[in-house]
């Protein structure tokens, strides 16, 4: 299971081109209207390099640790917190899935995790910190289904978050949150 992710990792992050490749980057055309944000892939939050580093990484706390998805109470977090300083700042639009820290009966919240995919949380071991985006709103929105991917949209940070759910090396500021669509 451990290769598997490490291996789905690592040819995601291969697949971007050095430096920002990002998809929602204005063309030099004057013709094409420029996007109101940039559109982000999760390959984008990390630096040059740093795919390669968190699969030694990974390969490396398997081999100590062991991997036992089902009988681990929690596997620890690899704490790289290498960010693409030139996203602070930037309104940007990233797809992913929701984990919230308090989820009510009204399924209202006003901050929660945006992770990459299904299933991420601290028994898989958790994506690391420059792959987990802590996200907040000042007026809480109200979630439909967890398992629904959605598209959030707002003001990234390069600003570090520790948490119970898993630390972030992203902050997001959310404007708007809607359903995933491809």
């Amino acid at each position: 299971m451990i290769r598997i992710l490490i291996t789905a990792f690592a040819l995601a992050a291969a697949s971007i081109a050095p430096g920002l490749a990002l998809s929602g980057a204005a063309a030099s055309d004057e013709a094409q209207a420029t996007p109101a944000y940039l559109d982000l892939a999760w390959a984008d939050l990390l630096p040059e390099g740093e795919a390669e580093r968190i699969n030694q990484l990974m390969q490396l706390q398997a081999m100590q640790q062991g991997f036992d998805h089902f009988g681990a109470d929690r596997m620890p977090q690899i704490q790289t917190f290498e960010v693409v300083e030139e996203l602070d700042g930037r309104r940007v639009r990233i797809g992913g899935y929701v984990l919230p820290f308090d989820f009510t009966g009204s399924r209202e919240i006003s901050r929660f995790l945006l992770v990459p995919y299904v299933g991420a949380c601290i028994h898989v071991p958790p994506p690391p910190p420059n792959q987990l985006v802590f996200v907040t709103t000042q007026e809480p929105i109200q979630v439909q289904g967890l398992w629904d991917p959605v598209f959030v949209e707002g003001v990234m940070r390069t600003q570090r978050h520790d948490n119970e759910l898993g630390d972030t090396a992203y902050t997001l500021e959310l404007i708007e949150m809607t359903p995933y669509r491809s």
